[in-house]
């Protein structure tokens, strides 16, 4: 697995070092030009005095006023030379490049030439010809100048440049590893907290973290939320079955005690109300788990999909009625909720519905916003069974309540649709169905 620190780390100092060595360079480059520019400028006009002093005698020869013969043009190896030619074998040489000849040629009139060239005790010169015209005749100019001190103070330069370059980088490197590790070290109490609530010591994850990890967080405690409130609610199913079946059981036990007080028609009429109890206890809870289906984990509820497979199973449990059954819902059909949640929700409300109704039912399912203008999800179940008076309407959603003894259930339903009503803040209101004249049941949710 790769690190994410050495990812961060390896690309920072690999950008860093290609960033400042093409500054480095980028920079020396420019400074040698900048200067070779300016010299040969300066050089181009010590070319220009010189042709304004020069003169062609008879034989062709070019003769160079004495005012012009400057001291570093007398001093031999100075450094500054120059030659004046009308072709290759009449030429003036300044004093200062002793007899050793430059490697020149004559030039045309307007041109130029620039080149590096090695010149008296091997010295880097740099040389510029130019042609002129001048009494009727073509005269070109070599004027070169030593490089050694200008290049001894560019390595000076350069070496001083680098070496600051080079410091600069390391405390770059020094200042981006410091980024990364401050930046990554929330990661670190993410990871705690996940030991910890791998250990029970935590229900969430409380640690804050960057922009980019915080969805991932706010995904995984929703995730742990939801398996929360499904454990809970899978506890009080199971112990509500289980409590059910116990209390047969010990009603079996007293039957069997009492066998010699009550005659064998008794005890078999008894024994046998006794298991149809039981059977409709598991008959329940085994219609609950038909109803979620094959339940995966998911974010999005597709109603499109679900809902007709929720009513085709019902329609199946149902069998001896003859439901009608009607829904609608606007463009909206994907939801973002807990699929598991979901039809758990609508499994409840519907299968109350199915249960009580004489032949109809309707369901209305719309996106919608609070007050507030967040958004929000509105569900609807009406049915023509019976109702209930408004006094028992409020009792409903208690945990074990029932509207009608003689008919089978644990009276949980409605307990655990509030549950998870609550679990997404929303609300849930019982009244009478104007239309179709039963229960009507409405929702509110509000998904994070």
């Amino acid at each position: 697995m790769k690190s994410l620190r050495r990812q961060l780390s390896l690309g920072l100092t690999l950008s860093l070092v290609g960033l400042l060595t093409l500054q480095w360079a980028v920079v020396t480059f420019t400074i040698d030009h900048l200067i070779q520019s300016q010299m040969t400028e300066r050089m181009q006009q010590e070319a220009e005095g010189l042709l304004a002093g020069v003169t062609v005698n008879a034989r062709g020869q070019p003769v160079l006023e004495q005012r012009l013969m400057t001291a570093s043009y007398q001093r031999p190896f100075s450094g500054r030379y120059f030659v004046l030619m009308t072709d290759a074998a009449h030429k003036l040489q300044s004093r200062s490049a002793w007899d050793i000849a430059l490697p020149v040629t004559p030039l045309t009139v307007g041109e130029q030439q620039v080149s590096h060239i090695s010149g008296p005790e091997d010295q880097p010169l740099l040389l510029l010809g130019h042609g002129y015209r001048k009494q009727q005749r073509n005269i070109t100019i070599y004027v070169a100048e030593s490089l050694v001190e200008l290049q001894h103070s560019l390595r000076v330069f350069h070496g001083i440049y680098g070496a600051l370059s080079l410091l600069g980088l390391l405390a770059l490197l020094v200042l981006q590893r410091w980024i990364v590790l401050n930046s990554l070290h929330p990661l670190h109490e993410i990871k705690e907290n996940l030991a910890r609530v791998a250990s029970g010591e935590l229900q969430q994850i409380n640690a804050r973290g960057p922009a980019e990890v915080m969805p991932l967080v706010n995904e995984f405690n929703r995730i742990l939320k939801s398996a929360s409130q499904k454990s809970k609610r899978s506890r009080l199913s199971i112990g509500n079955l289980a409590h059910a079946l116990k209390t047969r059981l010990a009603h079996l036990q007293l039957l069997f005690d009492s066998e010699s007080r009550i005659g064998i028609t008794q005890l078999r009429q008894a024994m046998k109300a006794c298991a149809e109890e039981i059977h409709h206890d598991v008959e329940r809870e085994l219609k609950r788990a038909r109803l979620m289906g094959d339940v995966y984990s998911s974010q999005q509820t597709d109603l499109e999909v679900e809902v007709p497979k929720l009513v085709s199973t019902l329609q199946k449990i149902y069998s001896e009625k003859q439901v009608a059954f009607a829904w609608q819902h606007d463009s909206q059909t994907k939801l973002m909720l807990d699929r598991e949640d979901m039809l758990e929700l609508l499994g409840n409300l519907l299968d109350n519905a199915f249960k009580w109704c004489k032949g109809q039912v309707q369901l209305n399912i719309q996106a919608e916003s609070n007050v507030t203008g967040q958004p929000g999800i509105s569900i609807v179940v009406e049915d023509d069974g019976p109702g209930s008076s408004a006094p028992e309407l409020d009792s409903l959603l208690q945990r074990g309540m029932r509207m009608d003894e003689s008919k089978p259930g644990s009276g949980l339903g409605l307990a655990i649709v509030q549950d998870i009503v609550l679990h997404y803040h929303g609300s849930i209101v019982l009244d009478h169905s104007a239309r179709l004249g039963g229960l009507r049941i409405q929702l509110r949710l509000m998904p994070a």
